[in-house]
């Protein structure tokens, strides 16, 4: 790439960084996406020496996996518009967006061609320095990667609409191209001349594979006809037939001649070629459309991709043409519907999605996510002839996890849509659980939970009725009917105490009620002024959150049984809300596209922001450093980091116009928070502006004693030099220099050299400079160091000792222990009583409090002999004054805090 074009890329990388800016909310800042693995867009795979990586579309991003551990290895930079293809050339990954071809390497862009004119990219080829580009113009564009420009462009007529493009192997600068009109046409590229043009194929073209034999490609159609055609001879060698459009074709290399084709409804189809036959249909290998299939070079595996969000590898056992799954990655391939955080370190996010699948997906380590079997529901399908999906449970409305007795039994509850009966799931074993738990009356179970120690799994009906399961048995314990008490209309929530006493149901009567366990009687009631939507539980403060469909969040003291806070703001349903971990927040999110913070102790909204793509489902982690959210239309799962928790956040209530003006945020990326484009936010800089505009006092209150700012270790090293220095002290003298011979002269400096040169002064005349050189003349000789000077100055100034100190403070340990030690000493101690008055002064201030116990130590550790020998010099009368003013202080300080102490002692006790 040459410096002009890579300077253009990086302008255009700053530039695109510039536009990407947005306001982040006050709280929460985009993170990371998880949860997605591809996308229609298909696949390509290259490899290194003995390794295989798979690159695959995500949106805007690509991801690289090394398909050997199928583990992930980067993620590259966003592009500004979603990928449209992809392609690989030796270690570079070309990825087209837009009118764009952007070069990455290892994820990062390192070349960039096009840009100009308004079309959009569909497929792209790579030519050794060429980039050959397939447009939705209807045009083949070629690009030179060394200089950037635009080498050639064909234009194809309206009777020939491109589709797909191949190089056929060994076909110098020539490119095949296929149309919707069912012909195809080869290009030389370098002439910019069509070379031949094929007759109809019997239906239009939907994919385009080199075969292992040079001259024959194959042919895939839409009425799913598969050809085998010699493009040399220009005749149909075979064909073959499956149900539907033909997606994807790949051949085996290991010496079995094995075709497979992909189909538009997850079937991949496998033809032994020797034979002309069909040997096995995978049914339902994926439950989307396939975009691409691959047979590793001389290897029995074969990578697929579909959309429905999963890559998988089938391996193929010897004289045995029924593959089996070997290796996958896979996520929710409809949007989640519910994430609750659950295992041990809590770094696990559990998700049930509208595809009827619960899946569970790890914050750190992507390799850990998975998919809850639901049983042989495959062998099923195959057998019945019918789609997986349609052979899972009915969608998750609802579900618990607790992991108290996760080693022992079942520790997961759901409910599903219209059914009456609710599934327990082992989360040890991942998979579906033994039991299946009835509802008594044969309504449908509309809510569930587990109580806190785990034993115990709770339904909530459409009648109304709550049963109680034995999580362990699967046996049924009690009915919670509360006579004509009860709850009438179906129920929207249940949750347990932390200690298993209570339940607590919710139900679209309004009523909230509280049930006693062990008898299974009602012990209080509290209604609401609307049908109650769905509650929140946060145990450890045992506190309520209830959302109704008036819109209002309203909080319950479950101890009082009050409504105690109420929030109101949101101007559509709310989908989902939450408590934060140390119950002070509760986050909601409405269709109205918001996302809001309420502050429990304010009682106010203390963060909004907005999404482009309504939030359905939330959660908070339980160390409270990520938001995680589920979006419509969206089968990721997005992580928002907590900017409280490492960063100093002033909240305060948003007002009614901040709210009307709050700005739409962009949903966390894949490659996660990156710091250099949130480092400048215009919120940091209006925090940046204030900050630098805040003018800090050296004392708020006369009255209050003030600490300085300097480090701890200034003063704390004060106290311990002589540990200090003997802990310092080299082990070894240092050795000196060789001596030079005596009638060698020597120059002055740290290395030894010697004075060659001849003196034109003669010696005697040398010593006699020397000697007035080092005349002294005592009676201009002034021993007083600048710590001193001021010392006296500030004596001078009735006994305004303020530069001395700042002077003072400046000093290192060391050089303020010498000055110390430095002291003239005359009769009177003069300069020892300036000390102390300066000390006095600063007591006086009540400023820079612990400087003042550390000098004083260090001075009476030095001097201490000297004052006591000198019993009537004044100095003594000011190390009295010192003694009582610390003692004031001290006392007046101690009084204040054993004030409060019994003041919060109180508080607690009441």
């Amino acid at each position: 790439m040459s410096t002009d074009l890579a300077a253009d890329v990086k302008k255009r990388r700053v530039d695109n960084g510039l536009k990407k800016k947005s306001n982040h909310s006050k709280i929460y800042q985009p993170f990371r996406a998880i949860g997605y693995i591809t996308n229609e867009v298909p696949y390509v795979i290259n490899n290194h020496s003995n390794e295989y990586f798979l690159t695959t579309c995500v949106g805007s991003s690509f991801q690289t996996y090394n398909l050997g551990k199928m583990n992930l290895l980067f993620v590259s930079t966003p592009t500004e518009e979603p990928i449209t293809a992809l392609a690989t050339y030796r270690k570079i990954v070309y990825a087209a967006a837009g009118n764009q071809v952007i070069g990455y390497k290892r994820g990062k862009e390192i070349s960039r061609v096009g840009g100009k004119d308004n079309f959009t990219i569909m497929q792209i080829l790579i030519l050794g320095a060429y980039i050959a580009a397939l447009c939705d113009d209807n045009t083949l564009k070629l690009w030179d990667t060394n200089t950037g420009d635009l080498y050639t462009e064909i234009e194809f007529g309206e009777e020939f609409t491109a589709t797909q493009m191949l190089h056929p192997s060994t076909y110098l600068n020539k490119i095949l191209v296929a149309s919707t009109q069912g012909t195809m046409q080869i290009w030389n590229i370098r002439t910019n001349k069509m070379i031949y043009q094929f007759g109809y194929m019997g239906a239009p073209i939907t994919c385009l594979t080199q075969s292992p034999v040079v001259d024959v490609v194959a042919i895939g159609l839409l009425d799913g006809t598969v050809t085998l055609y010699n493009i040399k001879a220009d005749e149909k060698i075979d064909s073959v037939r499956q149900d539907d459009r033909v997606t994807a074709i790949t051949f085996r290399t290991d010496g079995e001649q094995i075709m497979a084709t992909g189909s538009m409804h997850g079937d991949v189809a496998l033809w032994d070629l020797s034979e002309r036959r069909l040997v096995h249909i995978m049914k339902n290998a994926h439950d989307g459309y396939v975009t691409n299939l691959t047979f590793l070079l001389n290897q029995p595996i074969l990578v697929t991709a579909a959309t429905d969000n999963s890559v998988k590898q089938w391996k193929f056992e010897k004289n045995n043409s029924v593959p089996s799954i070997y290796k996958s990655r896979s996520g929710h391939h409809a949007p989640p519907s519910k994430i609750i955080y659950h295992g041990e370190n809590f770094k696990t996010v559990l998700s049930a999605g509208r595809d009827r699948a619960l899946r569970s997906f790890s914050t750190v380590r992507d390799a850990q996510n998975f998919e809850y079997s639901q049983g042989r529901i495959a062998r099923k399908a195959k057998v019945q002839n019918t789609r997986m999906d349609d052979l899972k449970l009915p969608p998750i409305i609802d579900f618990d996890v607790n992991d108290t007795k996760v080693k022992e039994w079942d520790n997961i509850i759901t409910c599903h849509a219209n059914d009456n009966a609710c599934r327990t799931w082992s989360s040890k074993n991942k998979r579906l659980g033994k039991h299946v738990l009835m509802s008594t009356d044969k309504s449908a179970v509309k809510a569930t939970c587990i109580s806190a120690c785990g034993n115990y799994g709770f339904l909530g009906c459409a009648s109304g009725l709550i049963d109680m399961y034995n999580m362990q048995s699967g046996l049924h314990r009690k009915l919670f009917t509360g006579d004509e008490n009860g709850h009438k209309k179906p129920i929207t929530g249940l949750t347990t105490d932390a200690i298993n006493r209570f339940l607590i149901s919710a139900s679209v009567d309004k009523m909230v009620k509280i049930w006693e366990i062990k008898t299974a009687t009602l012990l209080h009631t509290i209604k609401l002024e609307s049908p109650i939507v769905s509650i929140r539980h946060h145990k450890d403060n045992d506190l309520l959150a209830v959302v109704c469909d008036d819109l209002g969040i309203r909080i319950i003291d479950l101890e009082t049984r009050r409504v105690v806070r109420e929030f109101w703001g949101h101007r559509n349903r709310i989908t989902d809300f939450t408590f934060s971990p140390d119950s002070r927040w509760i986050v909601s999110a409405s269709l109205d596209g918001t996302v809001r913070t309420w502050d429990l102790p304010t009682g106010s909204m203390v963060d909004i922001f907005k999404v482009e793509d309504i939030v359905t489902c939330l959660a908070f982690s339980p160390d409270g450093d990520f938001l995680a959210t589920g979006h419509v239309d969206n089968v990721g799962i997005f992580l928002w980091a907590n900017r409280t928790q490492y960063a100093n956040i002033s909240l305060r209530n948003i007002t009614e116009e901040e709210e009307a003006s709050v700005k739409t945020l962009s949903l966390p990326t894949l490659q996660g928070l990156d710091t250099s484009d949130t480092e400048e936010e215009d919120s940091d800089l209006e925090d940046a502006v204030l900050q630098d505009n805040l003018e800090t006092v050296d004392q708020i209150t006369d009255n209050m004693i003030t600490l300085s700012m300097e480090p701890r270790a200034k003063w704390q090293n004060l106290l311990h030099l002589d540990t200090i220095k003997l802990r310092n002290k080299p082990k070894e003298a240092p050795k000196l220099p060789e001596k030079a011979p005596f009638f060698l002269p020597t120059l002055p400096g740290a290395k030894v050299q010697f004075s060659l040169d001849k003196s034109d002064k003669n010696s005697e005349e040398k010593g006699k400079d020397a000697l007035e050189s080092r005349t002294l003349h005592f009676s201009e000789l002034n021993t007083d160091t600048e710590f001193t000077k001021l010392l006296r100055a500030g004596y001078e100034a009735d006994n305004r000792y303020d530069r001395f100190v700042d002077y003072a403070k400046s000093l290192s340990p060391s050089a303020f222990d010498l000055e110390i030690r430095s002291f003239s000493i005359d009769s009177e101690l003069t300069v020892l009583n300036h000390f102390l008055a300066a000390i006095l002064f600063m007591l006086k201030t009540r400023k820079n409090f612990e400087l003042v116990q550390a000098w004083l130590s260090v001075f009476l550790k030095i001097h201490g002999d000297l004052i006591v020998s000198n019993p009537i010099n004044p100095i003594h009368d000011k190390l009295k004054q010192i003694l009582d003013l610390q003692s004031k202080e001290f006392g007046r300080l101690s009084e204040q805090i054993h004030y409060s102490l019994c003041l919060i002692d109180f508080a607690r006790r009441a």
